[in-house]
Formats: C-alpha cells, sequence, structure tokens
C-alpha cells in the first residue's frame, strides 16, 4: 500500500482539504478521482453525494482495494499518453494533493479536459509551500522533507497562489471558487520563533504575512475549463527578490566594489606623489585648470 492508503474521511470534520473539496461536488455527480489511493473520498462521495466515481491510480495494491469502494477503478498513469481513453466523460475531476506529484501538471490537466462533460469542472486541493510553518524552516536554515504533509519528499513542485493561479491559467482553466484550508500561527509563538534566530515581530512582519497567504496550509478550490486561450499569468513585478534577481544584485554590487577599489588605488597613488613632490603635484594641477598642461 502506499503512505497515503489510511487517509479516511471523517463525516464530521471541517477544516481539511476533504472536506472543503466535498462542497465542491454536486450530489449525483459523475466523478473522476485521479491519484485516488485506496479511494476513501471517492467512498464518502458516493454515501454522502450519491455521486458515480471512478478512480485511478499508479499503486496496484491500492486500486485494488479502491475497487471494493467505488464504482470502478483502474491502475492508470495520467502522465502516460492514452491513460484516460474509455473512461468517458465527467461532471467534476478531482486533484486531491496530486498536481504537486506530476512531472508535468499542466499537460495533465489539458488531458483531463476533454473528459469533462458541459458544465464540468476541475476541483483540486494543492499544499502551499508559503504557509508560516515553511517560512520559518527556511529562515532557520532548515528543508526538512517529510513522509506526508506540505514537505513530502515525493513532491515535484510547490505552489504558491501565483503558481496555483498559472498552472491552471496556462493550462485552460479559470479559478471560479477556493476554499483554502487554514492553520493560524499565533502572534505570540510566532514572535518567539522569530526571537529564536535573532529577529524581531512588527505590525509590518503581520501585515506582510496577512497579505501573502501565510495562514493558508492548502488551496482548494474549483476551476472551469475557458473557451478561449489558455490565460498566461504576468510574472510577479518583484523580480529583484527572485533568486536571479538577487544573484544580478550581488553581481552588480561586487562590480561596484571592485569599481571602488580601484578608485580608493587611484587616490591613494595621487595622496602619495603629493607627498613625495607636492610642488609639482600643485603646478600640474594649476596647469590642468588653465589648460596649460602638456606646454
Amino acid at each position: 500500500m502506499s503512505q497515503y492508503a489510511d487517509h479516511l474521511f471523517d463525516e464530521n470534520s471541517s477544516n481539511n482539504s476533504w472536506a472543503n473539496m466535498l462542497r465542491f461536488i454536486p450530489r449525483g455527480a459523475r466523478v473522476l478521482d485521479v491519484g485516488c489511493s485506496t479511494a476513501n473520498f471517492g467512498a464518502a462521495l458516493q454515501k454522502m453525494r450519491d455521486c458515480v466515481v471512478v478512480g485511478i491510480d499508479i499503486s496496484d495494491e491500492d486500486i485494488a482495494e479502491a475497487q471494493t469502494k467505488i464504482s470502478a477503478a483502474y491502475v492508470r498513469d495520467i502522465t502516460q499518453p492514452g491513460s484516460l481513453e474509455a473512461l468517458g466523460t465527467f461532471d467534476v475531476i478531482i486533484f486531491a494533493d496530486v498536481l504537486e506529484h506530476l512531472v508535468d501538471p499542466r499537460e495533465a490537466l489539458r488531458a483531463c479536459k476533454a473528459l469533462l462533460s458541459e458544465g464540468g469542472y476541475v476541483v483540486y486541493s494543492i499544499p502551499h509551500m508559503g504557509h508560516l510553518s515553511v517560512r520559518f524552516q527556511m529562515l532557520e536554515g532548515r528543508f526538512p522533507y517529510t513522509e506526508l504533509g506540505l514537505l513530502d519528499r515525493t513532491h515535484l513542485h510547490f505552489y504558491d497562489r501565483h503558481e496555483v493561479d498559472d498552472v491552471f491559467g496556462s493550462a485552460g482553466f479559470s479559478i471560479v471558487e477556493e476554499a483554502p484550508t487554514v492553520v493560524g500561527f499565533p502572534e505570540r509563538l510566532a514572535a518567539r520563533r522569530l526571537g529564536s534566530i535573532g529577529l524581531a515581530d512588527s505590525p509590518q512582519f503581520y501585515e506582510m504575512l496577512e497579505a501573502t497567504d501565510a495562514h493558508i496550509y492548502q488551496f482548494i478550490g474549483r476551476a472551469v475549463p475557458t473557451r478561449d486561450v489558455p490565460t498566461l499569468v504576468p510574472a510577479l513585478s518583484d523580480d529583484d527578490a527572485s533568486p536571479d534577481g538577487l544573484l544580478r544584485l550581488a553581481n552588480d554590487a561586487l562590480e561596484e566594489n571592485q569599481q571602488l577599489r580601484t578608485r580608493i588605488r587611484e587616490l591613494e597613488t595621487y595622496l602619495s606623489d603629493i607627498k613625495r613632490r607636492p610642488l609639482t603635484v600643485i603646478a600640474r594641477a594649476i596647469g590642468r585648470r588653465l589648460g596649460l598642461t602638456g606646454r
């Protein structure tokens, strides 16, 4: 079994990925669950929403169990051409914490567009790399992979809001509703965590966290296919904050530093010359001012 096989659905739960995705699934819908594992979420959809659920996954063992819980389940790799053939059309296609595991999530989304019925859409859950817990770990110089969670060691991509918008927009989808899971960080704990690495909190710090979704643990929402060309999300305007931008700034600073060192050496030579031959240097300077140099 995969490490995701034991993930169970709690009917009384809230503020988790499956509970939040459930609100986007209409009663009686035909659903494709991509990366369904043992189909615990699909079984809940059949029970609570009277859905017809088809699941696909790359794990033989997980699918063997899934076949006992939902309408149909197949061992399929969505990244392989033809993997979605003969499955029919669907009202909803679910990517529950799956896109970050795919080599090319955009291509997977494009392939699914052909399977959506009229009015159909994608429901997704994607971990947020910018959650405050990850930011603190990186400030501390750590990036600890885990078996599950935000830093799952099998993740191939990491997402913030801009990247979520971009992956759907460039694949020809538009996000129309969101219901993210939220895991806050009390200010007193944030202040203590900052203090442990020699930093202090401030009102501006908490405003920045709010503005950059630091409380969001998973982006969850509903995306509909666009009928025109794919939407290209503009690049972030603060290019200097990117790794390439920071490298450019560092190289510019090194070049400026070298120029300053050269100028300092020239001035040191000039001062040394004044000390050794003051009258000659003064006469030469006066001559340059009067345009008499070289006469």
